[in-house]
């Protein structure tokens, strides 16, 4: 089996928890040039709005709430630098960081019926446009989460075959920069939530990649098995979303330790079918403002290349 490497990465200009790395348009392109040479194929915005804040000008928001300016569409600008290089792009859509935290899911979801319609309208012709992200991330059935989902997905395959992919979180650690999650749940007990879920989404959501930070380390390779056979019978794709920051830390948040990297990407190779991470620019890339990151890059290089049996 080939070993598989990190081909794609979220892309979270909306800094919700991380800081901005104050990027303009040469940074960026700087940026995609160093995707195509690590391998990545793929970026998703995990967000293109975030309460307040915008990627690119919505009249959808702006006649829901007041927003923010929008100096750069930052839409626009990664779709153009992914078109140019072949990469594709998973289109994220509105977060209200409000309603369906209030259990108030359905505004969430009109919201967003209005706001996708109009941003395909607009970015849909992109040659890079091949694929949506649904933002709206839990770790079971709560918050609705279901209805959410399938409203949205339907609503996208009314006018849209371009595949659709979910990241959800495990319930399995305690994230130090967040406070307590309460109790872990048994890899049994995973199983038996996610199984219903994804019968709700089958045939309507295409990939399922799971945030690998939140559980724990030793666990991660019987939840990864667990929940692959869980997606397989519902016909959904499985992918891991490898957290490329620590959670292990007091802070939100620095890179990650190296050997944790090797550890998540090495148990999770017999169970998906490709890697991503949240998140390159920030945690990962050799351009980022971070100086562990730019070493991170180095180690993981390292890692590919033992791992190829090429050092």
């Amino acid at each position: 089996m080939t070993y598989r490497a990190i081909t794609g990465t979220f892309l979270d200009e909306m800094t919700h928890d991380i800081p901005s790395q104050n990027w303009g348009p040469d940074e960026w392109r700087r940026e995609f040039d160093t995707f195509v040479e690590a391998g990545i194929d793929t970026v998703i915005m995990i967000r293109t709005g975030y309460m307040e804040k915008l990627a690119a000008p919505s009249q959808t928001v702006a006649d829901h709430r007041r927003v923010l300016p929008v100096y750069v569409d930052l839409v626009r600008l990664f779709l153009d630098l992914a078109a140019e290089r072949n990469i594709d792009l998973f289109f994220g859509l509105y977060d209200s960081g409000y309603h369906w935290h209030r259990n108030d899911w359905t505004v969430e979801v009109e919201l967003n019926r209005r706001y996708l319609h109009e941003m395909y309208d607009r970015y849909g012709s992109s040659p890079a446009f091949r694929g949506w992200y649904l933002p709206h991330e839990t770790i079971d059935s709560g918050m609705r989460i279901i209805d959410i989902n399938t409203a949205l997905a339907r609503e996208i395959r009314t006018f849209s075959d371009l595949p659709i992919l979910v990241s959800p979180f495990f319930h399995g650690r305690t994230d130090q920069a967040s406070g307590p999650r309460g109790s872990v749940r048994s890899v049994e007990e995973h199983a038996r939530a996610w199984e219903e879920i994804f019968t709700a989404y089958s045939g309507l959501v295409t990939y399922c990649a799971f945030q690998d930070g939140t559980a724990d380390l030793l666990a991660l390779e019987e939840l990864t098995a667990a929940t692959a056979k869980a997606a397989d019978k519902a016909g959904i794709t499985l992918w891991s979303n490898l957290e490329s920051f620590d959670r292990d830390m007091h802070i939100k948040f620095p890179p990650l330790d190296w050997r944790k990297l090797a550890h998540k990407l090495d148990v999770v190779q017999p169970y998906v079918e490709k890697v991503i991470t949240f998140e390159f620019s920030h945690f990962l890339s050799p351009n980022s403002t971070w100086t562990s990151a730019q070493n991170l890059y180095r180690r993981y290089q390292d890692h590919l290349a033992v791992r190829n049996g090429s050092h």
